[in-house]
């Protein structure tokens, strides 16, 4: 009986450290497309933290990403990119400065 729970405890982290991998591929790719949709230079996205939050009224576990970013390839930049889930929630863009 022991074994089956050991058994079951193994595949649960297995699934669950899987299913961050995958989000945190969806991430990166998000950050690049919103990077690129505000023109702006995708540097590296790194996971920041997880907690539950109310998100459209409802409490879920969220993802929150930090995006760096360069606006004139000089300066740095970091940005929050917050994930549901597989889905997109939120991507918050600090002031930045314009190229010249």
């Amino acid at each position: 009986m022991a074994t089956t729970w050991l058994i079951i405890l193994l595949l649960t982290i297995c699934y669950v450290f899987w299913i961050q991998r995958k989000q945190d591929e969806r991430a990166i790719m998000l950050a690049r497309h919103l990077c690129k949709k505000h023109e702006l230079q995708y540097l590296d996205c790194g996971r920041k933290a997880h907690r539950i939050e109310r998100i459209n009224g409802k409490r879920r576990l969220v993802t929150h990403y930090s995006v760096d970013f360069s606006s004139d390839g000089e300066s740095r930049y970091q940005a929050t990119l917050t994930m549901a889930a597989m889905q997109y929630a939120a991507f918050d863009l600090p002031a930045y400065r314009l190229p010249d």
